[in-house]
């Protein structure tokens, strides 16, 4: 596995985890204690979400090659 490929796959499990702890924000945000502000956090999840997305989108260009 090349570095491209290697990092594609950090990128993909670190999204998962992003999609993950929104899903949590969104469906119990009360259990979510130390979070005062719940939209902003959405809101950094949905842009973290959105910047790995841009991320894995142009590796895969690369690979493409």
């Amino acid at each position: 596995m090349d570095y491209l490929e290697a990092i594609l796959q950090k990128l993909i499990g670190q999204k998962a985890i992003e999609k993950q702890d929104l899903m949590i924000y969104l469906s119990n945000p009360v259990g979510v204690g130390e979070h005062s502000n719940i939209g902003e956090d959405v809101e950094k999840k949905v842009s973290n979400i959105d910047h790995l997305n841009s991320k894995i989108h142009t590796i895969q260009e690369l690979l493409q090659q």
